[in-house]
């Protein structure tokens, strides 16, 4: 067995293990395998989907000085020609690096790339938690349509203004474009609501909480007290 640190699109990564025969390396990335080797000083490599990019894979994780990579893969160590477990170490270290999930937004001349977090994924931890807790269940990011207009706009958790994404795919409009990448970001429609409140007008004001809002993301009825279930 490989002790390693599995990366899977939109999810947090983890240690694990697998096994070292060539069809749960191929399992494991969905394929046909390909390495990549961006640190030269360390006898790690990245194992990951040959085609990705080609069978159009989810961007998973921007790996710096090297490029993005699609589709899931892991990080193992080397020995001579053959793969190893990484140190505990090395394991703790590279699920360091890739632990947060990454959503890769096209724009005209680049790809707005964000790293982010959802309390509701698998593995974690209870500092996000805490955290979405003391911005009242508000995520760092959220995307919606730009009034009056076919355009995308996105909001900062705890800044003014928003900031435009000039690219939406062909027959998909933009307020369906922005429902899916809140739901890549698991947002849901009440926190869309809060967060274009708060980066409107301000982040302190009731409108900018989400439990103002229904599951549609519309003001509950009058009277309804916070938190409470709609009926």
């Amino acid at each position: 067995m490989l002790k390693v640190v599995k990366v899977e699109p939109g999810q947090y990564a983890y240690v694990t293990e697998i096994d070292k025969g060539l069809d749960s390396l191929q399992a494991a990335v969905g394929g046909l395998i390909d390495c990549a080797y961006p640190w030269n000083d360390e006898m790690v490599c990245i194992v990951c989907n040959d085609e990705g990019l080609l069978n159009g894979m989810p961007l998973n994780r921007n790996v710096e000085n090297y490029q993005v990579i699609a589709g899931p893969f892991f990080v193992c160590g080397i020995k001579g020609e053959d793969f190893c477990s990484l140190t505990d170490e090395q394991a703790e270290r590279y699920k360091a690096m890739f632990f947060q999930p990454e959503l890769f937004v096209p724009c005209s001349d680049e790809i707005m790339w964000l790293k982010y977090d959802n309390p509701n994924l698998p593995g974690a931890p209870d500092t996000v938690k805490q955290e979405y807790e003391r911005r009242h269940n508000l995520p760092m990011y959220s995307f919606n349509s730009a009034h009056g207009r076919n355009a995308v706009i996105l909001m900062r958790y705890g800044e003014s203004g928003y900031w435009p994404v000039d690219y939406i795919p062909d027959g998909v409009g933009a307020q369906e474009y922005a429902d899916q990448l809140n739901q890549t970001l698991g947002v849901s429609k009440a926190q869309q609501t809060a967060m274009l409140y708060g980066s409107m007008f301000s982040w302190n004001i009731p409108a900018a909480h989400p439990d103002r809002y229904d599951e549609n993301g519309k003001p509950k009825p009058r009277g309804q007290k916070r938190g409470d279930k709609e009926r």
